[in-house]
């Protein structure tokens, strides 16, 4: 008690501000202060700052496909190019490359990728995920395209096949479009090789590691 009144009378504008407000605004606040305490250092970090449906997860994005050197990355959804910006920043530090698809051109996050200098990381794909052609193995499998149980559950048999042993598999918005999770458990529940990981913050990330 004491200690909090020593508190108070050394900052009375801030004793002050906590009186006037209800405990949960004010703790609010104080969370977004220390937020912007320490300032972001460079692209990928001025990202993970900026509030987006996915800001959350581009740290264990990146995080994973370094730590883990997956160099072979297939993006499955690119829309602004949040997520696109993380993996191709591990690209650019392993050694990889990030292969992006989605039906619309994007370009917004053409603009973004050129800004950052990201290109020659990077190759886009414009067309349907469901109709492309794909033989390449696959280190990292990131998918965020549209959030039914119907296309993730066939996105998911269609290139998991291709994710090598030792590979990932990452999918986005699995609490706000529970078709996404559904798909994800009903594909992973006799999959023993298959080890399922959730992130239930910034709607929601699976994260499947393939057993070697």
């Amino acid at each position: 008690m004491f200690k909090k009144l020593k508190t108070g009378l050394c900052h009375p504008k801030q004793a002050l501000d906590y009186l006037l407000r209800e405990p949960n605004e004010y703790q609010l606040i104080q969370a977004e202060k220390m937020e912007h305490a320490v300032r972001p250092g460079g692209y990928l970090e001025e990202h993970m700052v900026k509030r987006t449906d996915i800001h959350e997860h581009l740290a264990t994005l990146n995080m994973l496909t370094r730590e883990f050197r997956l160099r072979t990355i297939l993006e499955l959804g690119t829309g602004s190019g949040e997520s696109t910006v993380a993996l191709l920043d591990a690209a650019r530090k392993i050694g990889g490359r990030v292969y992006s698809v989605d039906i619309e051109p994007c370009p917004e996050a053409h603009a973004t990728i050129k800004a950052h200098g990201l290109e020659k990381y990077w190759t886009f794909i414009q067309g349907d995920s469901l109709k492309l052609e794909w033989s390449r193995p696959i280190d990292h499998l990131f998918i965020d395209t549209v959030h039914t149980y119907p296309q993730a559950i066939r996105e998911l048999r269609k290139y998991e096949p291709h994710v090598r042993r030792g590979g990932l598999i990452t999918l986005h918005d699995i609490v706000t479009w529970p078709g996404v999770m559904r798909a994800v458990n009903a594909y992973t529940r006799k999959r023993p090789d298959l080890r399922l990981y959730k992130y239930f913050n910034n709607n929601g990330l699976a994260v499947i590691f393939k057993g070697r």
